[in-house]
């Protein structure tokens, strides 16, 4: 440990932070007690000792470092980092231990304290080593002073250190300097043993004229004190100085000139100026004190401390030597005026007179307006002035009052008088001596108005000359000297003069400029003439924006003596200006500079009456679509906000704001503030609220019970829609809600969104809770009401979400604003479920849920509403929680209420709440009996029999085994007699059918096993009820039998009831065309944004699907499917679709066998079919965003319309594939198709569509894909179907397009995604029809090779082989297949190759389908048939000529369009500065000449 703890302790002390840091670290956790630390320190003192004197006498840079590796420098480093540390440490010991306790060590301290290697570091040139010497000595000096070597110490410490720069140093030096010279003063002079330039004088002035070397500005205290030390020859006189004349004070002390030579230093820091100043007057007196006659203390002054006084009031440059520095000069000037005054009087005196008289000159002298230096002539004289009477104040405010105010009182009429003279002469031209006697009445007034000579003179002048100098240059100081004169004198007289100079003049700059500084002025509080200019200079303002009108509007504003009502007059005006069109930038500019100017007056009128309106109109503004004005505007508000905040926004300041907010989130205007900006307001009232405002502020800032009523009636007034029955747990209860008058959508009030005054408060009552801690911070009642209102505004956003209405929420715009509503009904319904899911439930949810109970009774449209939220709310509750919300109700009250035609809404929302089972149970049963027994035709009983089927509809909704669990016998009756109360009439109330018929499916499930006519009577129900007519009212009765038919055509239900399955055979070819025939009266209403239609659509087309069997092709109902296709709803497209789908596949068989019994039979495809696939839809039409929620139905039509036309193709003979193709042929069918199919994959995109996650071949992509995706997916698999079906017209599309860049695309697009797939199959079905020609008379071996995509044939002749190999190109089948030769035997070259040309030709020219490998087959069976029959050489040389003379014209054609593709191209670049239609003509030109 002793040799471990002084280098540990040492690394503490190691100037590398890094290592000073680790080692004091690791110190720290190791001793981790004061106590510990401080006995490490006693207990090591020994060997912390000798560390240091080792390193101090023995190290040396070469012995801690290999200077064979290490540079000098980082030897030196590395030496001056061991020395200091271990001196530091050393110091450290000495200092934190007392002495009794190094006792031990007192030899050891001794030695190392003599040693003269320690002390020499003083003049060290790494500063870290010199600081840790200095401050080792101070502590030496504190407690082991005996021990030192006076001699030692000078020499090394003084003599060298005042040699050496103290960079880094030279505050710790000057404080050792000032420590020894206290101690010991001797060392300057008995142990001094330099002489010369090496005296103790030459070198302390050498370390002077350096300064602080940047030290801070305690080094000039600490000097100071070094000084007051110094032995008074080194001070005052010096061998040096023996020659100089007792007249030449200026270097009457060499240590004063050298002082002021550091001060003076380039290298002195300006933020030490002041105390280096405050050191050298300092100095002065204790020079001073050493100069015994009184004439050559007035001499020292005039050289050493007066010139400061003459450079502080006419700064020349030639004395700038003597110019103060810093924020102290003026207090430094009166200190040096008031030492000169104690200590040479006389010299103060005549100094002070001559820089009057120079004064009172160059008051007259002053630069003419005609001069350029004008300007700075006139400034430099009212800066001197300024600064020579505010150094006259505060002399008089000293204790030599008495003294200097005869000076004063002598010299200063003069000046005045010069000035005043200098005014009337030159018409006001020399502001500068406006100035000066503005400044001497402001800092003088006493001194100048106590003689009466110079104040008559100043009456004079108010009253006489200054109305004729207002439009003067010196009009700023001039009105300034009216203000401080007119208490002390009666000027009332000049200012009625001065205001009727200025209203005869016509409007100038100079007159802006004088109303400007009267305006200023106090006298605006009295003066209506000042107000009412300062109110016509804002009319200008706000008309023109320019300046010089601002400035006089804001020199009323910001003046602290102006009256409220104009302050807040203007402040007003400027508030209107925002809200105008033409004025929003004029207004902004001007409360900027109100801002600017006067804080105070803006802040008293944000919190007036007015105040609301601005910042509302200033946050209105930071949202508009101009970024200046948004930018600006949010930076007044924020400033403003800022301005007001008090304890976080809360208080007083807070309510401006909180207005502000209400008013944004109750009414709904055009230029309401977003909802944005009013969360952002809100989120910064919340930031620091105190703890005295928090639930003020909180309850403030969400609406009240009677905001939330006033913004919910007219919506909750309105009739519901019936169709929203489909998809509310109170089901067919809507058509209870009378058809009372309601508002219009006129009367509503809507923002520039379109938002409602209910729907901005959910968006904002939503994001403020959910972004901040608010709703912690509110009463229970509060919550309470908010959870009611989101609850409601939840069953009402869900309504016009599903069907639309004149009276919405929200008007429908573009699709991004339909996204922002869709979201804010989301997080609104994810916070009404956070709270109703949370244990155990809160209270207020239960308030609420109690208070919407209440407000259900009665059978109006809110009473509707509310029982529907209470409804919607105590069923989750008791899904997620198992809590029966209402079981607090007593039973007898709810039979009560099933009795009273009053209570429907309120009893439904109960009985949808799943209460107590068994007196569900018993209210079932009566409800059963008592519909049992109902007459079903008396008009009378129908609301009653229609208000029983509700509630009994609820019971089910909210516990289906009440039902399931009643006597099956009263289940039965009561089927039987509602089946046949129906059957005599269907004439009840709108609504009615529908509930009877929803409560079907779950009483016939309990009773599936039962045997009746009933079942086939339901199905002919349900028949009937399609034949009503399609309306709103209607569409709950079609969902219900939609449903009613799901479960009947169910085969595990039939399984077990053969009267039901014997109905359903007999009937289910009728059901299937009632359903086309509904989908018909559907087909031209959308559904897009209708969701009760959109449900029935789903429930069609899933039953259709399963009938798609029973649809008979061919009928005018089966044609009438084609047209369905064309619908704008996407479950009936895809019902047809399904139907046709089936169908058609089936059929051409049959088709197939009459185009093969009759040669003058030719197919068509269906006219219906070809008018769907005329014309592509336009591609302008879509977005991408319409494609966020499903494919457009247009396009869904038409590529389902395409898909169904290769539907043809299946089961289709050769012959009939060729009828189809050529129907296709008699327009543009297929062209127009590509060309908007690649489109959408490839050229209207960045980059082509990647295919190589669709399964072309099937042509229904995952449910799970986007609708952009499936679009793409169903252009692939259709762009495939045309690849292999109609081969021929998509190559000769592709082959005839102008643009080569899209051929080389399309290219390589279908050979990377689509060719593999087609060479694949060609491949497969020759390896399956290879076999079976190694069997005829003329065998023929087939061979295939998949990755080379090549096919050889080859043919035995006389034990040789005739071989040919057939290559499908990589971009099969736009590219050519290569027919080439292997091996010929017996046959001349020139018929083998006619052979092969004829072979590729009929490959080529084939109009076969692609895939099937019949183009290849053709080539080769004519291939084996030439090898074959050489008897027949004519005719197979004409066949050769024929063949051979197509394919050379094909490939003619095929490289001149090519040519001309490139040269058109070329020419179209050549020609840019011509129209494309002027190219498009020369590259027709060339073609025909190329022709």
């Amino acid at each position: 440990m002793p040799a471990l703890v002084p280098s540990w302790l040492a690394g503490q002390f190691d100037s590398d932070k890094s290592v000073s840091r680790a080692a004091n670290e690791a110190f720290l956790a190791v001793f981790n007690s004061n106590d510990k630390r401080e006995n490490i320190w006693r207990f090591y003192q020994s060997a912390i000792i000798e560390y240091a004197q080792a390193v101090v006498a023995l190290e040396t840079p070469s012995s801690l470092s290999d200077e064979r590796t290490v540079s000098p420098d980082d030897a030196s480093a590395k030496y001056s980092r061991a020395v200091g540390a271990a001196v530091t440490i050393a110091s450290n010991l000495l200092g934190s231990v007392s002495r009794s306790d190094l006792e031990k060590s007192q030899l050891g301290i001794n030695t190392f304290l003599d040693d003269e290697k320690l002390w020499k570091l003083a003049s060290d040139s790494d500063s870290f080593v010199r600081r840790a010497l200095y401050r080792l000595l101070v502590v030496a000096l504190s407690k082991y002073k005996d021990t030192l070597d006076l001699t030692i110490i000078s020499a090394s410490v003084l003599t060298s250190g005042l040699h050496t720069s103290q960079v880094g140093s030279a505050l710790d030096f000057v404080k050792a300097m000032a420590t020894l010279s206290s101690e010991f003063p001797e060392v300057w002079t008995t142990h001094y043993t330099g002489t010369g330039r090496k005296s103790a004088e030459h070198r302390l002035c050498y370390f002077l004229k350096k300064g602080s070397q940047g030290a801070p500005a305690e080094f000039w205290s600490q000097l100071l004190l070094l000084l007051s030390r110094l032995p008074g020859t080194i001070l005052v006189n010096g061998p040096a100085e023996s020659s100089i004349s007792s007249s030449d004070y200026s270097s009457y002390s060499s240590v004063l000139t050298a002082l002021h030579e550091g001060i003076n230093n380039k290298d002195e820091t300006r933020l030490n100026q002041s105390a280096a100043w405050s050191t050298y007057l300092d100095a002065c007196e204790l020079v001073q004190l050493s100069i015994a006659d009184g004439d050559g203390r007035d001499h020292f002054y005039r050289a050493s401390v007066l010139p400061i006084l003459a450079q502080y009031i006419s700064p020349v440059s030639e004395e700038l030597r003597w110019t103060l520095v810093g924020s102290q000069q003026s207090d430094l000037c009166v200190r040096a005026c008031l030492q000169s005054l104690r200590g040479a009087y006389q010299a103060f005196r005549e100094e002070w007179l001559k820089l009057s008289a120079k004064l009172a000159k160059d008051l007259k002298t002053s630069q003419p307006e005609q001069s350029k230096d004008f300007s700075k002539s006139q400034d430099s004289v009212a800066t001197a002035c300024g600064r020579w009477y505010r150094l006259q104040k505060s002399l008089l405010e000293s204790d030599s009052k008495e003294v200097v105010a005869p000076i004063f009182s002598q010299h200063t009429p003069a000046e005045i008088f010069s000035a005043l003279s200098t005014l009337n002469s030159r018409s006001g031209e020399p502001y500068g001596a406006a100035a000066a006697v503005e400044h001497a009445v402001k800092y003088n007034s006493e001194l100048l108005l106590g003689n009466g000579t110079l104040k008559a003179a100043l009456a004079d002048f108010a009253s006489n000359s200054i109305p004729n100098l207002l439009l003067s240059l010196s009009a700023k100081h001039l009105i300034r000297l009216l203000d401080l004169l007119d208490s002390k004198i009666e000027l009332s007289g000049s200012y009625d003069k001065c205001m009727e100079i200025l209203s005869a003049v016509p409007p100038s700059t100079a007159k802006s400029a004088a109303l400007q500084n009267f305006l200023s002025s106090p006298r605006l509080a009295h003066s209506q003439t000042l107000r009412d200019a300062s109110l016509l200079s804002l009319k200008q303002a706000m008309q023109n924006d320019d300046e010089a009108s601002w400035e006089v509007v804001l020199a009323a504003v910001s003046n602290e003596a102006a009256p409220r009502d104009l302050t807040d007059s203007i402040l007003a005006a400027l508030t209107e200006g925002l809200s105008i069109s033409t004025q929003h930038a004029s207004g902004l500019h001007g409360l900027e500079i109100a801002l600017e100017r006067s804080q105070d007056a803006v802040k008293r009128f944000t919190l007036s009456a007015m105040g609301p309106s601005l910042l509302s109109k200033l946050l209105l503004l930071a949202d508009s679509s101009d970024a200046a004005t948004s930018r600006r505007a949010k930076t007044l508000s924020k400033s403003i906000e800022q301005g007001l905040s008090v304890s976080g926004g809360n208080g007083l300041n807070a309510r401006p704001m909180v207005e502000i907010i209400n008013e944004g989130f109750i009414n709904a205007a055009a230029d309401s503030l977003s909802v944005d900006a009013l969360l952002v307001q809100a989120q910064s009232l919340l930031e620091k609220p105190s703890s005295a405002h928090t639930m003020s502020i909180s309850e403030d800032l969400l609406p009240s019970g009677a905001q939330c009523s006033v913004a919910l009636g007219h919506f909750v007034t309105r009739k519901p829609s019936p169709s929203v029955a489909v998809m509310n747990r109170l089901g067919g209860a809507v058509y209870f809600v009378p058809s009372s008058s309601h508002p219009t959508s006129e009367q509503v009030s809507r923002d520039f969104n379109g938002f409602s005054s209910p729907f901005r408060m959910a968006q904002y009552i939503t994001r403020l809770i959910r972004t901040t801690d608010i709703f912690e911070n509110i009463s229970l009642e509060c919550k309470a009401v908010i959870c009611q209102f989101i609850a409601v505004f939840v069953e009402l956003a869900g309504d016009d979400l599903s069907v639309p209405g004149p009276m919405s929420l929200w008007e429908y715009g573009d699709l991004d604003l339909e996204m922002s509503i869709a979201d804010c009904v989301v997080d609104t319904k994810a916070l009404l479920a956070s709270w109703l899911h949370t244990l155990p439930l809160p209270e207020f949810v239960s308030m609420a849920l109690k208070q919407l109970l209440d407000d259900s009774s009665g059978n109006s449209a809110p009473s509707y509403y509310n029982a529907r939220a209470c409804s919607a709310m105590a069923s989750e509750i008791h899904e997620t929680q198992n809590i029966v919300p209402f079981a607090y109700l007593d039973p007898a009250r709810i039979r009560l209420m099933q009795k009273s035609s009053d209570d429907t809404y309120s009893l439904a929302a109960i009985l949808t709440s799943s209460t107590e089972y068994k007196e569900m149970l018993r209210l079932c049963n009566d409800i059963v009996a008592d519909l049992t027994g109902e007459d079903f035709q008396q008009p009378s009983n129908h609301q009653r029999i229609f208000r029983q089927f509700v509630l009994l509809n609820c019971i089910s909704r909210g516990q289906e085994r009440v039902v399931v669990e009643m006597p099956k016998q009263r289940l039965i009756f009561f089927v039987k007699h509602v089946v046949q109360q129906c059957q005599i009439s269907m004439d009840y109330a709108p609504g009615s059918l529908g509930e009877v018929l929803n409560i079907m499916p779950l009483v016939l499930n309990a009773i599936s096993e039962i045997y009746g006519s009933f079942w086939a009577e339901l199905l002919a129900l349900v028949q009937q009820v399609w034949l009503q007519p399609l309306h709103e009212d209607t569409i709950y009765n079609i969902y219900s039998s939609l449903r009613l038919l799901s479960l009947l055509r169910r085969r595990d239900l039939q399984e077990v009831n053969d009267d039901l399955l014997e109905a359903w055979t007999e009937r289910k070819g009728p059901v299937a065309n009632g359903l086309i025939d509904l989908m018909s009266q559907l087909q031209d209403v959308p559904d897009d944004s209708h969701q009760p239609r959109r449900i029935i659509n789903e429930l069609l087309s899933r039953n259709l699907a399963s009938l798609s069997e029973e649809v008979t092709v061919g009928t005018s109902k089966f044609e009438g499917l084609y047209a369905i296709i064309a619908s704008e709803s996407t479950a009936l497209q895809c019902a047809a679709y399904g139907v046709l789908h089936s169908a058609i596949p089936a059929t051409q068989e049959q088709i197939s066998v009459d185009k093969a019994l009759s040669s003058e039979f030719t197919a068509r495809l269906p006219e219906e079919l070809l008018s769907l696939i005329l014309a592509p839809p336009s591609i302008d039409m879509f977005e991408i965003r319409d494609f966020d929620r499903s494919m457009p139905p247009t396009l869904r039509s038409y590529l389902l319309s395409w898909q169904l036309t290769f539907d043809h193709w299946q089961n289709a003979s050769y012959k009939l594939q060729g009828d189809y193709a050529n129907t296709l042929k008699e327009g543009t069918y297929v062209q127009d198709f590509l060309a908007f199919a690649l489109s959408l994959l490839i050229t209207d995109r960045t980059r082509p569509v990647d295919a190589s996650r669709f399964d072309i071949e099937s042509p229904a992509p995952p449910a799970e894909e986007t609708p952009e995706r499936e679009t793409h997916w169903l252009l692939t698999h259709l762009y495939y179907l045309c690849l292999r079906h109609l081969p021929s017209p998509t190559k000769e599309w592709w082959r005839d397009s102008a643009s080569r860049q899209l051929n080389l695309a399309l290219e390589t697009w279908t050979e990377k995604y689509v060719s593999p797939l087609i060479i694949s199959q060609e491949l497969s079905s020759i390896v399956s029809w290879g076999p079976s020609q190694a069997l005829d008379d003329q065998p023929m071996t087939i061979k295939t090779s998949p990755s080379a995509r090549e096919i050889t044939a080859s043919i035995s002749v006389d034990e040789q082989t005739m071989t040919i190999a057939i290559r499908l190109p990589s971009s099969y089948p736009l590219a050519r297949v290569e027919v080439s030769s292997v091996h010929r035997v017996a046959v001349p070259e020139n018929k083998w190759q006619a052979w092969i040309r004829t072979t590729q030709g009929v490959i080529q020219t084939s109009s076969g389908s692609a895939g099937e490998g019949r183009a290849l087959i053709d080539g080769l069976m004519l291939w084996r048939k030439n090898c074959g029959e050489e008897s027949a050489d004519e005719k197979v040389l004409d066949v050769q000529e024929h063949v051979s003379r197509e394919l050379l014209i094909q490939v003619v054609q095929e490289q001149q369009q090519q040519q001309l593709s490139a040269l058109s191209e070329c020419v179209q670049l050549q020609l840019g500065r011509h129209t494309e239609r002027h190219a498009r003509e020369a590259s027709t030109q060339l073609g025909r000449w190329m022709q």
